[in-house]
């Protein structure tokens, strides 16, 4: 029994530890980050601000990960080991960040099944000309939005389908479509849900408001272009749908919706002006994935493995 309570106790507080030095650093560096993506495209922008703002959570759960791995090939199965105060502090930080991502999960989830009831009473599929999928709802709340992760859904209210012309209409599911494309479900979710001890930063919540207004803009592109009349037609749909928000969103509405009642004013100016496109991939992110598993894979190895073996026996051993 004591060799699982401690594989838990040490594996928690590697996260804490290694989720904690990632976060001081990206939080300092905040302000730099904020002015340097200011004037980049909207693509860049929310790429490079996602990577930043998960970094924290990724880098303590390939802590634990390395950490447990190494518990399990190196420790004896009848260990006596006693933790110290410092390491269950550790692991105790962790735990309530995993049971506070818990219950936004729970949430979520929650509102999830209530939207999905909602679609098997009265919502109905509906194929558009161009193959999109789009299950309308008989509501009188404005809804444009995603739902789901893994298999998202494209949902619409019957009033913005009466209410919006044919131009916005078109516009309003190039932007949802965009959404999909562009992966935003699973990046919130990752944002939302994973242990994370950013999210309770100043920092962390201005990274994460500022990644929502990139992808909100970077789709207002891949779904206008750079032409004038589909940007108006966009710019007129934000606009319309807007008006149409006169109320709070019934607890089903999914998170990720055409508008969310912020950012409208600059979402719209920068619509009637000449947007710069950034769509293509990051090389810099991708290169930051290719070194974080290369030093997992080397943490991996047997004399770095041993090592880490030898510095977890201090902590247990000699921590307070």
């Amino acid at each position: 029994m004591r060799y699982y309570v401690l594989f838990v106790l040490i594996s928690c507080a590697a996260h804490a530890a290694a989720g904690a030095l990632t976060a001081l650093p990206v939080a300092a560096a905040w302000p730099v980050i904020r002015r340097r993506t200011r004037d980049a495209g909207a693509g860049a922008r929310a790429r490079t601000l996602a990577t930043m703002r998960l970094l924290p959570s990724l880098i303590g759960l390939a802590g634990a990960a390395t950490i447990a791995t190494v518990f399990v090939r190196y420790e004896p199965p009848d260990t006596t080991e006693t933790p110290g105060l410092l390491l269950v502090a550790g692991a105790s930080v962790t735990l309530g960040f995993g049971v506070a991502a818990a219950v936004r999960l729970a949430r979520a989830l929650s509102a999830g099944i209530a939207c999905s009831r909602l679609l098997r009473a009265c919502g109905r599929p509906m194929v558009r000309d161009d193959g999109t999928r789009v299950w309308v709802v008989d509501t009188d709340y404005p809804v444009a939005a995603v739902t789901g992760i893994l298999r998202p859904r494209l949902l619409l209210s019957t009033r913005i389908i009466d209410e919006c012309t044919p131009g916005e209409l078109e516009a309003v599911v190039r932007h949802e479509v965009a959404h999909v494309r562009r992966r935003d479900n699973l990046v919130r979710a990752a944002m939302l849900y994973l242990p994370d001890p950013f999210a309770y930063a100043r920092a962390g919540r201005e990274m994460q408001q500022a990644w929502a207004n990139a992808a909100e803009e970077s789709a207002d592109d891949l779904a206008a272009g750079p032409q004038v009349a589909p940007r108006a037609e966009l710019a007129s749909a934000l606009i319309r749908v807007a008006r149409m928000d006169d109320r709070p969103a019934p607890r089903w509405v999914p998170a990720l919706g055409f508008y969310e009642g912020a950012n409208l004013a600059h979402r719209v100016s920068r619509l009637l002006e000449a947007g710069r496109l950034s769509t293509g991939r990051s090389p810099r992110a991708i290169a930051a994935l290719v070194a974080v598993t290369a030093c997992w894979a080397l943490a991996l190895t047997d004399p770095v493995a041993r090592t880490l073996h030898a510095w977890m026996e201090v902590a247990v051993q000699h921590a307070p």
